[in-house]
């Protein structure tokens, strides 16, 4: 085989192997530099080859960021080469090379953007070892937060923010990875009464809906009351207070007085206060019932279908007959699975009705397998200048 194609297989592989390098071709000149980051364990080390195209030439050049000039035979003895150089330089306390001259004229790469990246205080980087895919995580004051990004492409694999907002459209203009963290750093303070105004619900209410809340979800259901609980929404979690939307969910003739006490209340909401407080407000509370404590046995509530606390679904028990004399709870799953089974239910609006299970021999009492009643829709309308406070 000619030299010529000996280097050219080389070159392929320490391209795969150095994703950072940029191959540069000069026929004037008949060279090629390869210019870019490369990592070496924990250090990014900004690296030149220079090499001449011609059949009749053997050596190599490498200069590194740390102005090592050095020449070698093959170019598949880079990657050695270098783990001797970055033993060798200068580390800052945390091990991390950090002098990067970033207003040198290296080719922008994304693994340039890395390596510049890589030593801030403000987050924590993740890089697999092929170089092909990294996290963001803990973020300063957000540390639930994270940012999983395909390399070299930049295309979003997975993030932490609410699962409605589709950041991956939000993004479609960004261009090159710093733009990108910038844009997310931006919607992370944007979205800071959104989840500010879930924090007091979660630590002083009985959520029971999502399980294990996380950044993900743009709602919270807990209880109100016996057999009563509250859904709360946020449709749009950049909006949130003009986009909130309140579910009681309970029996009928619990949920008809609340709905009327809330729709009172509205007129009397606080602008300066969160959600959890405004509630309490409108429904004259000290405070909802609280979260069992993480040493107590959870409640033991679990659906008369199919006697199990969670479904397949993951959700629990809270759909109540309308019978005061019946105080059986279902999953709403399970009764639509019922339901199915009743020649005489029936689906209206994608809300099914039935009888109830146990107590239809006595007269029976209708249900609906989504028992939400939206209260709150109206309230709050698009223009700011219409909401009751």
């Amino acid at each position: 085989m000619e030299r010529s194609e000996v280097l050219k297989t080389e070159i392929n592989l320490v391209l795969e192997q150095c994703l950072g390098l940029v191959p540069t071709v000069y026929s004037h000149t008949n060279e090629m530099y390869l210019q870019g980051p490369i990592k070496i364990g924990n250090k990014w080390i900004q690296t030149k080859v220079q090499l001449s195209l011609l059949g009749n030439s053997e050596n190599i050049y490498i200069q590194t960021q740390h102005q090592h000039r050095l020449k070698i035979k093959k170019i598949s003895e880079i990657s050695k080469l270098m783990e001797n150089i970055s033993g060798e330089n200068q580390r800052t306390q945390n091990g991390i090379i950090c002098n990067i001259d970033l207003s040198a004229n290296h080719n922008r790469s994304v693994y340039t953007e890395i390596a510049s990246l890589w030593q801030s205080e403000d987050y924590d980087i993740f890089l697999n070892k092929n170089c092909t895919y990294m996290r963001f995580e803990k973020f300063a004051y957000r540390k639930q937060h994270y940012l999983e990004l395909a390399l070299p492409s930049i295309q979003i694999l997975k993030h932490s923010l609410p699962s409605c907002i589709d950041l991956q459209s939000l993004v479609k203009e960004v261009t090159g990875l710093k733009p990108l963290l910038q844009k997310f750093l931006v919607f992370l303070e944007e979205l800071k009464p959104f989840y500010e105004n879930f924090t007091d619900i979660d630590e002083l209410c009985q959520v029971v809906q999502p399980s294990k809340p996380t950044t993900k979800e743009n709602w919270r259901m807990f209880v109100l009351k016996e057999r009563v609980f509250l859904k709360i929404e946020f449709k749009d979690p950049f909006a949130p207070l003009s986009t909130m939307v309140v579910n009681v969910v309970g029996p009928t003739e619990k949920v008809g007085p609340l709905r009327h006490v809330f729709d009172d209340g509205l007129r009397d909401w606080d602008p300066n206060l969160n959600v959890h407080k405004n509630l309490l407000r409108i429904f004259d509370l000290c405070f909802f019932p609280l979260p069992s404590a993480i040493d107590s046995e959870p409640l033991s509530i679990f659906c008369h279908i199919c006697c199990c606390h969670n479904s397949e679904l993951g959700d629990i028990p809270i759909v109540s007959c309308d019978n005061a004399n019946c105080s059986l709870i279902f999953h709403t799953s399970c009764l639509k699975k019922w339901f199915t089974t009743l020649k005489e239910s029936k689906t209206f609006l994608h809300v099914a009705f039935g009888f109830c299970p146990f107590c239809r021999t006595d007269g029976g009492i209708l249900l609906a397998a989504r028992a939400f009643i939206k209260i709150t829709v109206s309230r709050f309308p698009e223009d700011p200048s219409r909401w009751p406070w």
